[in-house]
């Protein structure tokens, strides 16, 4: 399985005037199974649309993205869902947790209408707040967790089917050294047993394998290293 980025570009209209913007610019680039990416770039360059694109969030407004055999412009919305609800974990910057369920329960939210039985699901997503350090949350409500552990939740909820495709959008920006490190682990973990992994951050992480990096700058790729590190 693959993901493809064709010339991509992303379009938005600001909230006054005729204007437009570029987000993205006539990006491309490949991601397959059992690969790891790193997307770069400062605030503003574009990142979360990019992952947006990748993940087939957002249509390009110019080019394509092929999620497999899914072509995202030509496809029914119903479709592209569909392929996203099945083989991809998406970990978005901001924090999206439901307030009135707690944390086991807002980990497993998304998977409840899955054929996998629902014990298994429970076991795996026990399992991932364990390895993320915050076993003795299972049962509180996000309010009662600092912004850490509502990241390390959001992270578990994308891991617990084991998707092939992981996209993470600054998954490590507001936690310790100790903590990013446990999550970059947990993602070449996921990579070792053949999920495609694409991170987007501002700063260089400490990846202890080779990674595909991606610098992205005003919405345009310019720089790209091969098994970078």
């Amino acid at each position: 399985m693959s993901i493809k980025v064709l010339e991509a570009t992303k379009t938005f209209a600001r909230q006054t005037g005729n204007e437009y913007v570029e987000a993205v610019r006539g990006v491309s680039l490949d991601i397959n199974e059992d690969s790891l990416t790193l997307v770069r770039g400062p605030t503003g360059s574009g990142k979360t649309t990019l992952l947006s694109l990748i993940a087939g969030i957002l249509k390009p407004t110019k080019g394509e993205v092929v999620l497999n055999t899914v072509h995202v412009t030509v496809s029914s919305d119903r479709s592209v869902s569909l392929f996203r609800e099945r083989f991809i974990g998406y970990i978005p910057q901001e924090i999206l947790l439901l307030h009135d369920l707690n944390i086991l329960e807002n980990v497993l939210f998304p998977n409840v209408f899955r054929k996998k039985p629902m014990r298994q699901l429970k076991r795996q997503a026990t399992g991932l707040l364990e390895r993320l350090g915050i076993p003795d949350k299972t049962t509180c409500f996000p309010f009662e967790l600092s912004g850490g552990e509502k990241r390390k939740a959001m992270i578990a909820r994308a891991l617990v089917t084991s998707p092939s495709f992981i996209i993470a959008d600054e998954p490590v920006s507001e936690l310790d050294r100790e903590s990013s490190d446990d999550i970059l682990d947990l993602f070449e973990e996921h990579k070792r047993n053949g999920a495609a992994v694409v991170v987007a951050s501002h700063t260089s992480l400490s990846f202890s394998m080779p990674c595909d990096i991606y610098h992205l700058d005003h919405g345009s790729i310019v720089d790209y290293q091969k098994g970078g590190s």
